[in-house]
């Protein structure tokens, strides 16, 4: 078998996948024309009611929240 070059090396893609309850920080990883996603970091997004009474996300925490996934796919 040969030892794969940095060309022929699987590819890996980070990526955040927000939802209207959850979060997530996945890596997807191509290999030889084949996808696998593994999860690193899993989160709520939950919003809350402002003073005005509208309903927001927190972006400052979601930010924290991605930040921290990225933190760990990269360690």
């Amino acid at each position: 078998m040969l030892a794969k070059t940095p060309e022929t090396a699987p590819k890996r893609y980070a990526a955040v996948d927000l939802g209207a309850e959850s979060g997530r920080v996945i890596v997807g990883t191509l290999d030889a024309g084949r996808l696998a996603l593994e999860e690193f970091h899993r989160f709520p997004t939950g919003g809350a009611f402002d003073a005005d009474g509208s309903y927001r996300w927190n972006i400052n925490r979601i930010l924290s929240e991605i930040f921290a996934g990225l933190r760990k796919v990269a360690a």
